[in-house]
């Protein structure tokens, strides 16, 4: 299943890995770059349910869908199904249909998701039970918290296919970073091309630091570089 799921050639825990060692703004430089402006899920998507420090949150995404309809849906379990179906290494992003009142997340999600080894959870609206998710120390990026629970005011439309977060289309299989700055979606098909150029990033903004520490000049340090300014 995970091998369906999963569209790289790097291998899924080395994939997470290193992009765990990469924090989001390094990423954002690169995507500046290349003239996408728009893959930051904004600033009131964060982490309520852990607190991040220097920590890194990566994953591809299992995308979930949500629409608004307060009739009972018909299906047999189609949420505990979908749950069952949450892959290691992915973080669920889950689409509520513009709901501003629900909490789509709970504790017996978050259950099943630490024991499926997914890596975290970003959702566009509420979240609940997030006092017990705190006690488990799993990852919540969302907009706020509620005791309102999201089965009685929508219905599960589908999973594993293309939402808009915020104005951000995400596919099933695009890399998800976050971080204390928030959340970024990283497309696919230049998933692991943004890795290799963030590495690098990384690496000569360690050797600016170690410079400025030292007392070299801001200048100085960004010329030894070639970085185009700090």
């Amino acid at each position: 299943m995970v091998e369906k799921l999963y569209p790289y050639t790097i291998p899924i825990k080395e994939m997470v890995q290193r992009y765990e060692m990469i924090y989001t703004a390094a990423i954002n430089d690169i995507f500046q770059s290349r003239n996408l402006h728009n893959q930051w899920l904004g600033p009131d998507i964060k982490c309520i349910t852990k607190n991040l420090e220097r920590e890194v949150v990566a994953g591809f995404a299992f995308t979930v869908q949500w629409i608004s309809d307060p009739l009972p849906d018909e299906r047999v379990k189609p949420a505990a199904r979908m749950v069952e179906s949450y892959a290691e290494d992915s973080i669920i992003v889950v689409d509520t249909g513009a709901d501003q009142v629900s909490g789509f997340w709970g504790e017996l999600a978050t259950t099943i998701c630490v024991r499926n080894g997914v890596r975290g959870a970003v959702i566009n609206g509420g979240a609940k039970d997030t006092g017990f998710v705190k006690k488990m120390g799993f990852p919540i990026f969302c907009k706020f918290s509620s005791p309102v629970d999201g089965f009685y005011r929508s219905r599960l439309h589908a999973w594993q296919v293309p939402i808009w977060f915020n104005g951000v289309l995400i596919n099933p299989g695009d890399f998800m970073v976050g971080d204390s700055d928030g959340v970024l979606v990283i497309p696919q098909d230049i998933a692991e091309e943004v890795l290799l150029e963030a590495e690098n990033i990384r690496e000569m903004e360690n050797l600016t630091r170690g410079m400025l520490k030292e007392g070299i000049s801001a200048v100085e340090a960004s010329e030894k570089t070639g970085r185009k300014d700090l």
